[in-house]
């Protein structure tokens, strides 16, 4: 090695250096505060939360938390054991249509249910109406088939879903215990018992 040259390890220490010093003698010159990204993480505690709680109050909090738990499961086991199963669903489904086949005609009841769905369809807010093809009501069980009607190509988005949903505020609609619907583009069958 001569001696104007000097080491390369030397050289990029050198250079190394050179950039510290640089970069120092620059910093205060920033607009900028530089914020280490450890501190960004950590959130600076709410003023309404205490920063430390005693054991006593932290096994008070669990123990409220444990009552809301059973509380919730108490209210799924509930709805669990009045839940009807699939093949029961079925089966009443099927009761329904016989019952409507051989069950006799109340007619002041039928009368008034059938007027009920009709004028409901002629009084709601629906951007088409319907038209009611079936309406057959017996002494507790009413089967209704709503069709699109002629002319209309295409039903609005959601149309049997929304008919339904107004349909089930109705004051005389709310007698019915069990009702089961079946929709498709262009039709709404529904069947519904009191019993």
């Amino acid at each position: 090695m001569s001696l104007f040259q000097s080491n390369p390890l030397e050289q990029t220490q050198t250079h190394q250096q050179e950039f510290i010093e640089a970069q120092t003698v620059e910093a205060p010159q920033q607009t900028k505060s530089v914020v280490p990204v450890n501190a960004k993480k950590i959130a600076a505690p709410k003023a309404d939360v205490p920063e430390t709680l005693s054991k006593s109050e932290l096994e008070q909090q669990i123990a409220e938390l444990k009552l809301q738990v059973e509380s919730q499961q108490a209210v799924i086991a509930n709805y669990r054991s009045s839940a009807i199963p699939p093949q029961q669903i079925d089966s009443h489904l099927e009761e329904l249509y016989t019952l409507l086949e051989e069950q006799s005609r109340d007619e002041a009841w039928a009368y008034q249910v059938e007027t009920a769905m009709s004028d409901f369809l002629i009084m709601a807010d629906l951007p088409v109406q319907p038209e009611l093809k079936i309406a057959t009501c017996k002494s507790s069980v009413c089967q209704f088939k709503l069709l699109q009607p002629e002319g209309v190509d295409d039903l609005p988005n959601r149309y049997w879903r929304d008919l339904g949903d107004k349909m089930t505020e109705q004051s005389w609609w709310k007698q019915f215990k069990f009702t089961s619907s079946t929709s498709s583009d262009g039709s709404l069958t529904v069947i519904a018992s009191t019993e």
